[in-house]
């Protein structure tokens, strides 16, 4: 396994961009998004031309400190390794 990378703001722009490379380098992503459908919408369109692609869409604000907290939790309740956050 390559490690698992948290990137935020991966529904668009160069955070979705950083997510493609990422996902076509055979690497787990966890997309932090504001809007979750946005975030799974960009997860749909990487694995229409990425066919293995490791993405997961995460629920994350950085607006609001609850949000992230929120976030945090459940990331960490996955039991999974954070190698890398964008």
């Amino acid at each position: 396994q390559k490690g698992i990378y948290l990137n935020a703001g991966a529904s668009s722009g160069i955070g979705l961009e950083t997510t493609r490379v990422l996902a076509l380098r055979g690497v787990h992503v966890v997309m932090a998004v504001r809007n979750v459908e946005a975030g799974e919408n960009a997860k749909r369109l990487i694995q229409t031309k990425i066919k293995d692609a490791k993405l997961q869409v995460m629920q994350m604000d950085v607006s609001s400190l609850q949000s992230v907290h929120d976030f945090c939790n459940n990331f960490m309740s996955m039991g999974t390794p954070l190698n890398i956050l964008m």
